[in-house]
């Protein structure tokens, strides 16, 4: 008599694993290749760098994406698109060959903030990027009057000299909200620095506010960022950001649903 339960149990088991969603079929979850030329493919490798930047804590190591060389992807049914993406980048600085990266980037079904993981040839250039990186946050730290800036690059595209380190900076930290504003469907690079403050601080950090401004593809509209950045060499930034779209003269409106500050400051 005690059988019986059992047996009924072991009948009904296939009928039940056929039922789960999306779930043991092998065909599902298959891995394709997908052209390197792709959008989709750039992109994840562009949010990819961008992840990069922001976790080297070195505003004088920042890459580009150059040549996506290999591009798979596996979709999750009611779950999101895992890509696996093999590229080469280049120095920010001085266009010349930097690294050759694997990443894999898993943007999640409405969600923002993909999940990434890289692995990267070491740069040679390491050494002279922290170099230059105690340079300008000593300078930073002597400053009598803290530095301010606007218009960075101005509408012919240049940047002076000693403006570089704070754009490059900028750069670092709005990496942060790139990634995490991201989605399949949209991606970001910054464009302009419209005001830039430096914050005297007591403690070990440097700290500017700066207002930025966010290319967004593939709407092209202009995306106006409040960014405060807090930094020390060898560490990624901590920022925290306040975004808005329609932004129009140096000025956004249509704040992000519930905003307020978003951020890593723990």
């Amino acid at each position: 008599m005690q059988q019986q339960p059992l047996l009924w149990l072991v009948t009904l088991l296939p009928h039940a694993i056929q039922a789960l969603p999306f779930a043991l079929s092998p065909t599902t979850w298959s891995v394709r290749e997908i052209p390197t030329s792709q959008r989709a493919a750039r992109e994840a490798a562009r949010v990819a760098v961008q992840y990069l930047n922001y976790y080297s804590g070195s505003p004088h190591q920042l890459v580009y994406l150059d040549v996506v060389r290999k591009a798979t992807v596996k979709s999750i049914p009611e779950i999101g698109d895992k890509f696996y993406i093999e590229f080469t980048t280049k120095d920010y600085q001085t266009n010349q060959e930097a690294r050759v990266c694997t990443a894999s980037v898993f943007f999640r079904q409405k969600q923002a903030k993909p999940a990434i993981h890289i692995n990267c040839t070491t740069s040679g250039s390491l050494t002279k990027a922290r170099e230059n990186d105690y340079n300008f946050y000593r300078q930073m730290k002597k400053q009598v009057t803290p530095i301010s800036g606007k218009d960075i690059p101005d509408s012919f595209g240049f940047i002076e000299p000693d403006m570089l380190p704070v754009w490059y900076l900028a750069i670092m930290g709005s990496s942060f909200v790139v990634w995490e504003k991201t989605t399949e469907e949209r991606s970001y690079t910054m464009a302009q620095i419209k005001t830039v403050q430096q914050l005297p601080r007591k403690d070990d950090s440097i700290a500017f506010d700066y207002d930025i401004l966010l290319h967004e593809l593939p709407t092209e509209e202009m995306i106006y960022c409040s960014l405060h950045i807090v930094w020390i060499p060898g560490k990624p930034p901590k920022v925290d950001y306040e975004c808005s779209h329609n932004a129009e003269n140096g000025s956004g409106t249509e704040s992000e649903e519930g905003s307020t500050f978003f951020g890593n400051f723990k």
